[in-house]
């Protein structure tokens, strides 16, 4: 499937990679390559994360407390990345 990135999800990996690189930037860059994966992921196993909404379902980035919300449409082949949110945050999708 292909992989589209919404805005907003846009903008939470580049605030997830702000925040992180202010702290220590070798964590930032493993966090980023984690999250990539994980998205990847999700375009070969578009199902592998838990339905919680209509239409709407969550992954996780492995060994990390981050969240992927996603839609998949199996007619134009495509994994829709909603939002990414760290696990200890209230989930607003």
């Amino acid at each position: 499937m292909k992989l589209q990135i919404s805005r907003r999800a846009r903008r939470d990996i580049d605030a997830i990679g702000r925040y992180i690189k202010a702290r220590n930037q070798v964590a930032a860059k493993r966090v980023g390559d984690a999250i990539r994966s994980a998205l990847m992921t999700l375009t070969v196993h578009p199902h592998a994360g838990c339905v919680v909404g209509k239409g709407l379902h969550r992954s996780t980035v492995p060994r990390l407390p981050y969240l992927i919300f996603y839609k998949v449409d199996v007619v134009a082949d495509v994994v829709q990345i909603v939002t990414i949110r760290h696990a200890a945050r209230r989930e607003e999708h």
